[in-house]
């Protein structure tokens, strides 16, 4: 896997919305942003849940 940075478009390897990197943590994870009915949502994930959403996928 590609290393993950701030502003990276991710998702959960479990399915789930398309989220943005907003900060990376050792202690926290990695925090990020979503919407969910037009409602911002955030949290914390650990690095090994999650994976890059492909360029052509963020359209």
């Amino acid at each position: 896997m590609d290393e993950l940075k701030i502003g990276d478009v991710v998702e959960l390897k479990s399915g789930g919305p398309k989220m943005t990197i907003q900060g990376i943590d050792d202690m926290l994870g990695v925090h990020c942003t979503w919407f969910k009915d037009e409602k911002r949502e955030s949290g914390n994930f650990n690095l090994n849940t999650l994976q890059i959403v492909a360029q052509e996928d963020t359209d």
